[in-house]
This record gives structure tokens, sequence and C-alpha cells, in this order.
């Protein structure tokens, strides 16, 4: 047991840290909103969850006004792509791109009224992309309880993503770029442009992969109150590691968000408070946060200030400075007459800061490069249902078997897709 516990302390206390992310706002395997009943001193807990999306909800934000809206998915930075702002700026080797010869390129002059023919107005050369997004996870955890209610767990997602449905409207204001030509040899040839010079693919796609492997030290106990309706208060505290085995971002396709923390190491750490009424219903708060180790690898930049989120042109090598992400929980629950049922509800709320790229060459202008909409403050407002069934002590004597039901959904948010969700999750006490 000594030996156990000395493992765990060891990996929590040498090894950098990660951050929880999830593709589409899915919950993290270790939500403490989905927590079930713990096992007693020297027992093990396994569980597993499935969680699938049913609505996928764009949130885009108006900076000048300072308001969110509801959008489609791949709006939720920019509501138009700038296709001719692809072919601008710096390539790797430091030249300017939109002196590149191209199919596209020639359509384009050709389509706006000859070489020079009004192609660099910002007006022209836009489109409004939609698409749909669906994805889900399945999860499994285990839990070993310590001595004085300490907890050692792990948990390890798999996640499967997809978007389908992808259409590119023409929204530019000049009459020269109209109709039938224009859907499809102008859509046509920037596709197989976007991909045979920028490596980029800018049609439907589909992902599946494990997420980031995560461990969690915890603390959790129960002190009876001798009051009228406060009959008891638990508190809790979470200290974990998460390892940076989840998929990356994939940088040849649109809005292909990693399946963790993109290859970085954090530390997750919170806690919060539940207070007992009358053995009759659940009051509480709680509050997770993460911090993240910057991390160097190849990201899509943007190189010129009138690009478009979804189309930069340039991968290079990059160092990202990873802000503070916080998490904020209120909660309420109610018992049913015979203790072995709760339903439970919840407001949940998510917060990213600002993050900041450094390329590793110095020819791109920095300033340029954190414009991106991308790296802006992040925000995402949920709210949880849940029923719960949890055995009594003196339902089972070896086995204890627990089951949930849940439903999760978006509410609002800032340049965030947040998908609703509906899932379940069964666990075993041994």
């Amino acid at each position: 047991m000594k030996k156990q516990f000395f493992i765990f302390t060891v990996i929590l206390t040498v090894t950098q840290i990660l951050s929880p992310l999830t593709p589409l706002g899915m919950f993290v395997p270790y939500d403490i909103n989905m927590r079930l009943k713990k096992p007693a001193q020297s027992h093990w807990y396994f569980g597993a969850l499935g969680e699938k999306s049913y609505n996928v909800k764009g949130y885009g934000t108006d900076e000048c006004k300072e308001i969110s809206f509801l959008t489609n998915p791949l709006q939720i930075y920019e509501a138009e792509q700038n296709i001719v702002s692809l072919y601008q700026g710096l390539d790797e080797q430091g030249n300017i791109t939109q002196t590149i010869t191209s199919d596209f390129t020639k359509l384009l002059d050709s389509i706006a009224g000859g070489a020079g023919g009004g192609v660099s107005n910002l007006e022209n050369g836009l489109f409004t992309p939609v698409g749909k997004f669906s994805g889900g996870q399945v999860a499994f955890g285990t839990t070993y309880a310590l001595k004085h209610n300490f907890y050692v767990s792990a948990y390890l997602p798999a996640y499967f993503v997809k978007l389908d449905c992808i259409d590119w409207q023409y929204t530019g204001t000049n009459s020269l770029f109209s109709g039938e030509k224009i859907q499809k040899e102008l859509v046509d040839s920037f596709s197989q442009d976007a991909q045979e010079l920028f490596n980029l693919d800018i049609n439907c796609w589909s992902r599946n992969g494990i997420g980031d492997l995560a461990f969690l030290l915890e603390w959790q106990q129960d002190f009876p109150q001798r009051r009228q309706l406060l009959k008891s208060v638990q508190p809790n505290i979470r200290l974990g590691i998460t390892f940076p085995t989840g998929k990356k971002a994939d940088e040849g396709l649109i809005m292909a968000t990693p399946f963790g923390a993109d290859g970085s190491v954090g530390i997750p750490f919170g806690g919060g408070l539940g207070i007992n009424i009358a053995h009759r219903a659940e009051l509480g708060f709680s509050g997770q946060f993460w911090y993240f180790w910057s991390n160097e690898k190849e990201r899509r930049i943007k190189t010129f200030p009138t690009q478009t989120s979804l189309l930069y042109p340039v991968v290079t090598n990059a160092v990202r400075e990873y802000s503070f992400m916080q998490n904020f929980n209120l909660y309420g629950q109610v018992y049913s007459l015979c203790k072995r049922f709760t339903l439970k509800f919840c407001y949940q709320y998510w917060r990213r800061g600002e993050d900041v790229i450094t390329p590793s060459s110095t020819k791109f202008n920095h300033e340029v490069v954190n414009s991106d909409l991308t790296l802006q403050e992040q925000t995402k407002h949920n709210v949880i249902l849940a029923l719960t069934y949890s055995p009594l002590s003196n339902d089972f004597e070896k086995i204890i078997p627990q089951a949930q039901l849940f439903w999760k959904g978006a509410v609002k948010g800032s340049r965030s897709a947040i998908a609703s969700t509906v899932g379940a999750q069964f666990s075993l006490i041994f």
C-alpha cells in the first residue's frame, strides 16, 4: 500500500502539467459534476462513461458591441472567409505568397474582369462556410481508496468527431462574382489550390482517437452536523496531472481540434463544498482550474492582416503559451425517499484566456500572428441534468454497482463550438 502511494506521489510531483481540453466541449472524464460514490478504504472503483452529441451550436462574438450571438460552428471567428488573402503574406521562405502563379489566381482574375480587375478589394473573394459537427466519447476510469479519505484515480477517454455537410457560399459584393460560374468553377479550383499549394483540405473530415491520460489525487470527507436542517458538510480538493497521449490538431484540416492539450502537459486542480439539507437535498459549488505548459510544434499561423481563421497559408514551427483555464460550477440535487436515486441540476461556466504564439522564425510579424481570433478569450455556459442510482451500504455485500443518465445543454458562449449531449456512465466498486 505504501509503495502504491509513493508511486502516485512521484508521478504527481515530478512531471509537468497539461490541459484537459476536449473537442466540442464534451465532458472531461473526471468532471467533478459526474462523480459517483467513491469506494471505501482499500477498495477499487471501475467506471465507464459514454457521451454522444445531438446538436452542436456555434457562438460568435461582436467585438464592437461586445455581445455574443448564435451562428454556424464554422463562423464562430468570422462570418466570412477571405479566399484572396490566403495568397498574401509570407511563405516559409519569407517570400510574398501573392506572387504564386496558379490556376486559381488566373481563374480569379478572369472572373473579376482580367488581371487587376479588383481582386484585392476586401469585398471580393468572400465566402460564407457552413458545416455540421458531431462527436462523442467513451471514457474509462479507475479509483483506489487510500487512508484518511484520499483517493488516487486514472482516466483515459477516446473521442470520435466529424465535420460534414460543408458548403462554401459566395457572399462578396462585386457583381462580376456571381452565379453558377462562382459556385462550380471558383470553389472547385480554390479547393484544389488550397490542397496543392498550402496542404489545406477545406472539405469534410472525420477523426477518431484517444485523449489525454489523466491522474488525480483527491481528498473528500463528510463532516456530520447536529442541526435541524444542516446535516453534513462535505469538502473536497483535487490535484492532478495529464499526459499528452491524445491526438494532436491536424493542421491540414479546417477546425480539426486536438483530442486534449495538443501535445502540451498541464496540471488540473480545484475543490468544492457540498451541504446536505435535512437528508433530502444537497447544494454545492466547485471550481476547477488548469495550468498549461507552453509547447513547441508545427502550427498553421496568420501571416497577413486580412487573412481569416480557416484559411491561413503557412505551417511553421511555433511555441504556444497557454492561458489559465477556469471552470466554475453551481449545483443542487434532491434524493428520493429510498435515498438510492438522486436528481441533480448544475450550471457550468468555462473560461479560457488569451493565448500567445511565437514562431521560431523571426521573419513573421508577431503582431499579425497574434491577431489570430482563435487565440482570443473563449467562454462556454452549460446546464447539466443527471439522474443517478447509488445503492445503500447494506444493499450489496461485495460488488456495488452504480449508474447514471445525464444530459448537457449548451446555453451560451463566445468564440466556441459547443455540443449538447446525452450519455450514461456505469461503475462497479469492489
